[in-house]
């Protein structure tokens, strides 16, 4: 049955209730209320009906549901279902409003006590296919292929695919009545039906190919030829027949009418009050509702925005500044990047009720720029940013006068390239705002409003982009005063706010201490940049495509000559070469399901078996080294500075780790593996300064040792041992002078891989063990740090206690998962908050080491300027004839930012380019 057969009248479309419902759940990203309600898996389900609604018109459509409970399959098998672990705690919440919408739009819903889903809507099919309907199965469920008929299909919303009798045979070799045999065979671990142990996919399929069925399969098991199999099918017959009676679906009289499955399109409309509820409005959007436009702040509220357009108001506002002695404030740009952009415009507010936006480099048409003066020729309606950067250049610049931002390392850069180095900053609300909201609320100014103050503000979106401005440049004066100056406005009124939640959660020591400081530093950081060899970059890059195209040459050589033109970055293309033409095992499904996988991890498996999958993995290190880094670096050297200006954020990571983007500085790659290819060689110093790299050592473990107080590990640090050596000694039952290079690795994957969760499956994967000997390695390290098994058990236990993971000095981390009955979302949670507490508290020991490394050089006036922080390390510009001087006094406080009983260390290193201090 093809899909444009389809008659809306007489076909009936059966969903999977619980399979849409979990696909929905999984394929959204976390979607929250504003009260911190999940209602993703809501979102995603609804959307998912209205794309069925809109691809099949049906006029007949039923929602099947699981019922709780035991089912007649267990009173058959009782392990039946028996492995599945329990779902995610707020599915069955976000369940209930699924049902709902279900109701409001009409959609029958059809669940039966002691039933399952599967055998209902095989009911469901034969009955209705009996009175000349056609059936679409809508699941992703392998089970309901089995229902696949002339009058049957099944469409998997997940792959978008229509799968009937031709396709189902295409794909498995085989037509679809001998699915129950093939699965008697292979089993099923998500229901744990147990199969025939010994035979996988392969076998099962040569064997469903070979026999009519499992009982044919039986009475001739001499004509199979594998001893091995044979043995192993006769080990399990009891299994194999039992799975059978498992997997076949079971046919129950529904009682459900013509009339009960009827579905009128048109009520799609009735869901509209859910929709508005949790604000989905791209759902509303499809009703033809719009978002409400948001009317300017001051016309709701009875604030006054002003536009300071000549000097008399310019003066008012340099009075009210003088007087009040703070104020908070915001620039207008061209674009995001604040040292690639324009400022077109300053807002001050000094206090509530009253803000001030200061245009100087707006651009639109000359009517909405000039005022006719009665008694004169036109004036310009906007001052000469000269004008402005000499009026408040001083008030900004005056550190003894309280500036309060919203991102203020933006405005900062941006005030920057007018000239103005601004010095007396007093507060950022969303440095602030990153620290006491949750994971899933936003902290941008808008949101903030919103939540915070009640107050909703026009979005850039409203006021910019559905005008058709191409910055906010174009944007009329009037438009852009409401809109700007509400922004310095909201930020003063959050401030007090900021300030009292910080107290409430005890955030106001990391803040002041540590967040804060850091803000003017990063500014630096990025205002400086870094010196990028475009020339270099180019001979590394054609040096890169030499070595791609004899990894390619290579490659081709070795397979059949139709692959000349195989697109190399194609995992289909691939897919096909490795599993049809070089007939190499499958190890795993694609992440879609639509073919086999050829990611990173599969391609080292077969990499043991043939060398092409090898030369596969190089030329994707190569291509993503090239494509990545070496062509894409030189668009972001600034045009007038011959520099790369990173962006670092100290809002983004959970941990509290920086973060670099715009381009990632953190991700340049140390070693490509490949002799003379290194991105890092074409970032180099001033002419005149070296580059000095100071790393701390094994951080995190410092801070494990000091937050566990573990004798042992506190006791190797305090006596300089080697701590992977020492590690691999008691692993191996030796003395640590006796330690092999290859044991002294493993001590040190085990011991930098228990802050992560390391398991006896990762470890053995790691080091091609066998799972048994990579759990006995796990027990003994616990055995010999004893304190850092206690230490862990404790956070997990503080952790469920208060919902949130704490670092060292307080920033919180909400770990829902913590509360899940659900083991592997459980697991999850567990090793975050573990790693969370120890990885933050080290991101937290570099700040303010940076931090005071920053104020150091410059109290000193040694000229040296730290350019990057790459997580445990710092890249320092440094002049030549202060090596020595600057070496110590960054080794100094780096070893000294905190008082522990373990003591942090230092490795420095000097260089004429990056690459050469990389460790």
């Amino acid at each position: 049955m093809k899909e444009k057969q389809f008659e809306p009248e007489k076909t009936i479309l059966l969903i999977d209730g619980s399979s849409f419902l979990y696909r929905a759940y999984y394929s959204m990203r976390p979607l929250h209320t504003s009260d911190g309600e999940p209602v993703h898996a809501v979102y995603g389900f609804c959307r998912m009906i209205k794309k069925l609604m809109d691809r099949f018109h049906p006029q007949n459509m039923v929602l099947v549901w699981d019922s709780k409970g035991k089912t007649e399959r267990h009173e058959e098998y009782k392990e039946y279902k028996a492995t599945r672990q329990p779902p995610p705690s707020d599915i069955f919440d976000q369940k209930e409003y699924v049902l709902e919408f279900a109701d409001a739009i009409g959609l029958l819903q059809v669940a039966e006590s002691g039933i399952e889903a599967d055998d209902i809507i095989y009911s469901l099919a034969k009955e209705f296919t009996q009175k000349n309907y056609n059936a679409v199965v809508i699941s992703s469920d392998k089970d309901l292929q089995q229902m696949i008929s002339d009058n049957v299909v099944v469409f998997d919303p997940g792959k978008e695919e229509l799968i009937d009798q031709t396709a189902f045979e295409k794909r498995r070799g085989f037509p679809v009545e001998k699915l129950p045999f093939y699965f008697a065979l292979v089993g099923d671990s998500v229901d744990n039906i147990p199969g025939v142990r010994g035979i996988g996919k392969q076998g099962a399929s040569e064997l469903v190919g070979q026999f009519d069925s499992l009982k044919d399969l039986y009475a001739n098991l001499n004509k199979v030829k594998k001893a091995r199999m044979r043995t192993a099918l006769e080990k399990h017959k009891d299994d194999a027949f039992l799975s059978e009676k498992l997997f076949k679906l079971i046919y129950h009289k529904t009682g459900v009418t013509k009339d009960d499955i009827s579905f009128d399109l048109q009520r799609w409309v009735d869901a509209r009050p859910l929709f508005e509820k949790f604000a989905f409005k791209s759902l509303l959007r499809g009703l033809g509702v719009e978002p409400e436009k948001r009317a300017p702040l001051s016309k709701k509220t009875g604030y006054s925005f002003v536009a300071v357009i000549d000097q008399e108001r310019l003066d008012e506002v340099c009075a009210a500044i003088a007087k009040h002695k703070e104020f908070a404030f915001d620039t207008e740009t061209t674009g995001v990047r604040p040292l690639y952009v324009t400022c077109v415009g300053i807002s001050i507010c000094v206090k509530k009720g009253t803000a001030y936006y200061i245009p100087f480099g707006h651009q639109g048409e000359q009517e909405q720029l000039t005022i006719a003066d009665v008694n004169g020729p036109a004036k310009p309606l906007q001052l000469p940013v000269d004008t402005v950067v000499d009026a408040l250049g001083p008030f900004f610049e005056n550190k003894k006068i309280k500036k309060y931002a919203h991102n203020a390392k933006f405005d900062m850069l941006v005030l920057s390239t007018l000239g103005i180095e601004m010095h007396g900053l007093a507060f950022d609300t969303m440095v602030a705002a990153s620290l006491v909201t949750k994971d899933w609320q936003r902290i941008g100014l808008k949101p903030l409003s919103e939540e915070w103050l009640g107050e909703p503000m026009q979005l850039y979106k409203h006021v910019v982009k559905d005008h058709g401005y191409a910055d906010f440049s174009f944007v009329p004066l009037g438009a852009a005063t409401e809109y700007a100056a509400a922004d310095a406005h909201q930020t003063l009124q959050l401030v007090d706010l900021m300030r009292k939640e910080l107290k409430k959660q005890k955030l106001q020591q990391l803040y002041d201490e540590i967040e804060q400081p850091l803000i003017p530093v990063l500014c630096q950081m990025e205002k400086e940049g870094i010196a990028c060899d475009a020339d270099m970059l180019h001979i590394l890059g054609k040096y890169a495509a030499a070595k791609l195209s004899a990894v390619r040459k290579k490659i081709i050589d070795n397979v059949a000559k139709k692959y000349a033109d195989i697109n190399l970055n194609s995992p289909k293309q691939l897919g096909e070469l490795f599993f049809t033409h070089l007939k190499l095992p499958p190890q795993k499904r694609s992440a879609k399901g639509t073919g086999y996988s050829t990611d990173h991890e599969v391609l080292e498996t077969l990499a043991t078996m043939h060398p092409v999958p090898g030369w596969i993995l190089k030329y994707r290190e190569l291509y993503k080294l090239k494509s990545t880094y070496i062509d894409a670096l030189p668009n972001f050297i600034h045009p007038e500075t011959g520099r790369i200006h990173t962006s670092f954020s100290q809002t983004t990571a959970a941990t509290g780790r920086l973060a670099s983007s715009e381009p990632n500085l953190q991700n340049i790659p140390t070693d490509s593996g490949i002799r003379g290819l290194h991105v890092r060689s074409a970032f180099k110093p001033r002419r005149g300064y070296t580059f000095l790299s100071a790393d701390y050592s094994q951080i995190e473990l410092r801070v494990l040792a000091h937050l566990s107080q573990d004798t042992t590990l506190i006791e190797s640090f305090l006596q300089g041992h080697d701590i992977h050596a020492r590690t691999a000694a008691a692993l191996f039952d030796l003395d640590i002078r006796k330690v092999s290079h290859d044991q002294r690795q493993i001590g040190k994957r085990i011991n930098f891989s228990i802050l992560y969760g390391l398991t006896p499956y990762g470890l053995a994967k790691d080091l091609d063990i066998p799972q048994k000997e990579a759990k006995e390695y796990i027990e003994k390290f616990f055995a010999q740090y004893p304190g850092v098994s206690k230490w862990m058990e404790g956070v997990i236990k503080d952790t469920k206690k208060h919902g949130y993971v704490t670092t060292f000095w307080g920033r919180r981390r909400y770990m829902p998962g913590i509360y899940e009955k659900n083991r592997p979302l459980y697991e999850l949670a567990r090793r975050t908050a573990i790693n969370t507490r120890a990885q933050g508290t080290a991101a937290e020991i570099m700040k303010k080491g940076m931090t005071r490394c920053a104020e150091e050089l410059e109290r000193k006036k040694l000229g040296a300027k730290i350019l990057l922080q790459i997580h445990d390390e710092l890249l320092i510009s440094v002049p030549k004839d202060k090596k020595e001087q600057t070496e110590k006094i960054v080794a100094k406080i780096l070893e000294t930012v905190v008082d522990w009983d373990v003591p942090l260390e230092v490795t420095t290193r000097f260089g004429s380019d990056w690459q050469k201090v990389t460790k």
